[in-house]
C-alpha cells in the first residue's frame, strides 16, 4: 500500500512562556490533503482487514505517534484488533470502564490528554504512554470501536490534531459500510435475503455517519429563521448544506455532488472539513469557492466535480453571494410578492483549475418577511408519471401558493412550514416514481416583525443609556418575546443583569448570546466567566476566562480573573503561573505586577511560617 506523502517537519515539544507548546507538525494544508486521501485509501480497500491496516499506517504517518490502537467491539468488550507494536504489558480486552479507550467508548466523546501521570486511572501499571488521543467509531447511539493514538511525550497533541482524527475515525465508518458491502455481495447466492437485510443496515450506518455533517435543525441566528430539507436518493448522499455562525454574520452554502451513494458522500465529507476551514480563516466567498475546487480536485474519483451556492448575510441584513454553476438562489420579496431569480458567472468545481477570478460576486439586502431559498436540482429536474419535469418556474409558482396558504393561518415565522408543505407538493407531483437524485433545500426567512422588534431595542438602549431601568427591562424583554435570537437584545440584557448583579440571569443571557450569535470577543467571555465566578461556579468561569485568553491573550481582566479561581481551588502555584504568563503578554499591565508581587509575598511568608513551625517543634 502506498502512503500519504507529507512534507512536514519533526513535531517537538518545547517550553514557550511557561506553557509547553508542539512545534511542528501539520499545516492548514496537509489537513485538507489528509483528509482527501483518508477517502481515496478507504475507498480502494477491499476488506476490513485492510482498513484496520490503512489506519495504523495513517496514524503513524499524520501524528509521529509512538504507537496506535484500533479496538473493536466485540461480544461485551474492546478488544484490540490493530496496533503498531506491542506493549508492556501487553495490550489486553477492556471493559467500558476501563483506560482512555473504555472512557472513549462510554460517553462516545473524543478524549485528548496531555499528561497522563495526572491521570493515571486510564493506564495500567508500567505503562510508558503519556499523551494520548482517542476517538469513537460510532453507528446511530452505538460506538462499533474506538481509535487511540499514543505518544511517549507530553503534551504532543494538539486539538487540531484530534479534529483530524475525528475526521478519520468519521471516514472510518463510511469506509466500513462501503467494504461491509462488497464482502457481503461475495456470498449473496448463499444467503439473499440476509444480504437484503445487510445492505440495509450498512447504507442507513453510511448515512447516520454523514447526518453528523449535515445539520437538518439550524437555530435562528438574529432574526433569521431556517428551514431545511435533505432527502438522499440511497441512505448517502451527494448534497451537502451548512451554516456557519461568526458573530456580526453568517456564511451559508450548498453543494451537489456529480453521483450518488458512498463516493459522492465521502467527497462531501472532504467539503465540509475544507468550508469550515476557510470560514474560520475569514475567506471571502470567491476565494472559497477557489480554495475548495483547487483543494479537493487532485483527489476527486475520475469523472466526479461538484456545483456550489455560497452566501453570506451581515448584522445589517445585507448579503453577498456567488454560484458556483447551481441551481439560482430565490428571493421572496414580501412587499411586493416579487420572486427574483438570483445568479452569477461561475465553473463547477473539480473538472479544471480555478481561481478567484472565476467568480463573480453579487450584493443583495434581505427585509422583514423576506425569504431566501437555495435548493439543489434534485427539486427542480424531478420528473413525474407523465414524464414531465418539475422545471423552476413551476416551483416558483409553488412559493407563492404554498406561502399564501400558511400566511392565512399565520402572520409570523412559517419558514419551516412552508418549506414542508413544499416538499408536501413535491411529492405529490412526482407520485410514485422515485427520485431522480438527491434532494435538498436551504431557506432562509428574516422575521416580519423584525421592523417592530428593532425600534423596541432602540428604546431599550435609550433607556438604559438614560438610567430608566425599569423601561430598559421591560422593552428589552418584549423584543427577547419577540424573537430569542436577535443578538443586541441578548447581549444587552447580558450586560445589564451583570451590573445590577443578577448573575444567573446574566448567564443565562450571555451563554445563549455566545451559542446564537457565533461571538467569540474575548470581553463576552470574560462577562461570563466572571458572572460564573461570582456564582461560585468555578469550573465553569475558569472554562470561560481560559476561553477569553485564547482568543486575545493579552486581555489582563481575565488573567486577573483566572488566577482568583485558582486562588479559590487553593491552587496557588498555578494562579501564580497565569500572573507570569499574563505579565509577558502584557508587560505594561500594572495590575498584573502588583498582584503577582501580593501573590508571591503572601506564599513566602507562609513557607516562612512554616519552617518557624517545624523549629520549634523540633525544639519541643
Amino acid at each position: 500500500m502506498t502512503m500519504i506523502e507529507l512534507k512536514f517537519g519533526q513535531r517537538k515539544v518545547v517550553n514557550f512562556r511557561g506553557a509547553r507548546k508542539v512545534v511542528g507538525g501539520l499545516t492548514e494544508k496537509n489537513k485538507i490533503d489528509i483528509l482527501l486521501y483518508i477517502s481515496k485509501e478507504f475507498a480502494n480497500a477491499d476488506k476490513e482487514e485492510e482498513l484496520y491496516d490503512i489506519v495504523i499506517s495513517l496514524c503513524k504517518d499524520i501524528f509521529e505517534c509512538d504507537n496506535t490502537t484500533l479496538r473493536m467491539w466485540k461480544g461485551n468488550l474492546l478488544v484490540p484488533s490493530r496496533f503498531l507494536k506491542e506493549t508492556v504489558p501487553p495490550r489486553r480486552d477492556l471493559s467500558p470502564d476501563e483506560g482512555y479507550s473504555g472512557f472513549t467508548f462510554k460517553t462516545r466523546m473524543p478524549l485528548l490528554i496531555q499528561d497522563l501521570t495526572h491521570h493515571a486511572e486510564y493506564i495500567d501499571e508500567g505503562e510508558t504512554t503519556r499523551a494520548v488521543m482517542c476517538v469513537p467509531i460510532m453507528y446511530k447511539e452505538d460506538c462499533l470501536g474506538t481509535i487511540a493514538v499514543e505518544s511517549d511525550t507530553e503534551f504532543f497533541y494538539r486539538e487540531d490534531d484530534l479534529e483530524i482524527l475525528e475526521a478519520l475515525g468519521s471516514q472510518l465508518a463510511l469506509a466500513i459500510t462501503s467494504v461491509r458491502l462488497i464482502q457481503g455481495l461475495v456470498h449473496a447466492n448463499e444467503r439473499e435475503a440476509q444480504i437484503l437485510k445487510q445492505l440495509e443496515w450498512d447504507m442507513r450506518m453510511g448515512r447516520n455517519v454523514q447526518s453528523q455533517i449535515v445539520e437538518t435543525a439550524i437555530a435562528p441566528w438574529n432574526g433569521l429563521h431556517f428551514g431545511t430539507y435533505y432527502e438522499p436518493m440511497t441512505e448517502v448522499s451527494g448534497d451537502y448544506f451548512n451554516v456557519v455562525r461568526q458573530g456580526n454574520s453568517i456564511t451559508a452554502i450548498i453543494v451537489d455532488v456529480s453521483g450518488h451513494g458512498i463516493p459522492a458522500a465521502l467527497v462531501t465529507m472532504s467539503i465540509h472539513y475544507q468550508f469550515q476551514r476557510c470560514t474560520s480563516l475569514g475567506m471571502g466567498l470567491s476565494e472559497t469557492l477557489a480554495e475548495l475546487g483547487e483543494s479537493i480536485r487532485p483527489q476527486l474519483p475520475d469523472g466526479t466535480y461538484f456545483t456550489a451556492f455560497i452566501l453570506k448575510v451581515y448584522s445589517d441584513y445585507t448579503y453577498s453571494y456567488v454560484n458556483a454553476a447551481h441551481q439560482k438562489m430565490l428571493h421572496y420579496h414580501n412587499g411586493h410578492g416579487r420572486i427574483e431569480e438570483l445568479d452569477t458567472q461561475g465553473v463547477p468545481l473539480g473538472i479544471f483549475e480555478v481561481e478567484r477570478s472565476n467568480f463573480e460576486e453579487k450584493h443583495g439586502r434581505i427585509l422583514p418577511g423576506d425569504i431566501l431559498f437555495l435548493p439543489t436540482d434534485g427539486i427542480t429536474e424531478q420528473k413525474n408519471e407523465q414524464r414531465q419535469e418539475l422545471g423552476n418556474q413551476r416551483f416558483i409558482e409553488w412559493i407563492r401558493q404554498e406561502k399564501s396558504t400558511i400566511e392565512e393561518q399565520r402572520d409570523k415565522i412559517y419558514v419551516s412550514d412552508l418549506v414542508g408543505s413544499l416538499i408536501g407538493r413535491f411529492k405529490r407531483y412526482k407520485g410514485d416514481m422515485r427520485n431522480g437524485d438527491d434532494v435538498s433545500l436551504l431557506a432562509l426567512q428574516c422575521n416580519p416583525e423584525l421592523g417592530k422588534a428593532k425600534t423596541l431595542l432602540s428604546l431599550a438602549k435609550s433607556a438604559a443609556k438614560a438610567k430608566k431601568d425599569q423601561v430598559a427591562y421591560d422593552k428589552a424583554l418584549e423584543v427577547f418575546s419577540m424573537d430569542e435570537s436577535l443578538k443586541d437584545s441578548l447581549v444587552l440584557l447580558g450586560k445589564m443583569y451583570y451590573r445590577d448583579r443578577n448573575f444567573e440571569k446574566s448567564v443565562q443571557f450571555l451563554e445563549k448570546y455566545i451559542k446564537t450569535s457565533g461571538e467569540e470577543s474575548e470581553h463576552i467571555h470574560y462577562l461570563l466567566g466572571r458572572a460564573y465566578y461570582e456564582l461560585e461556579n468555578i469550573p465553569e468561569a475558569k472554562r470561560a476566562l481560559k476561553r477569553s485568553l485564547a482568543i486575545d491573550h493579552t486581555y489582563a481582566k481575565s488573567s486577573l480573573r483566572l488566577a482568583r479561581c485558582y486562588l479559590k481551588d487553593n491552587e496557588t502555584p498555578k494562579a501564580i503561573k497565569v500572573l507570569q504568563q499574563g505579565i509577558k503578554s502584557a508587560p505594561t499591565n500594572e495590575y498584573l505586577k502588583i498582584s503577582l508581587k501580593k501573590l508571591e509575598e503572601l506564599v513566602k511568608r507562609k513557607s516562612g511560617d512554616l519552617v518557624v513551625s517545624e523549629q520549634r517543634k523540633e525544639a519541643v
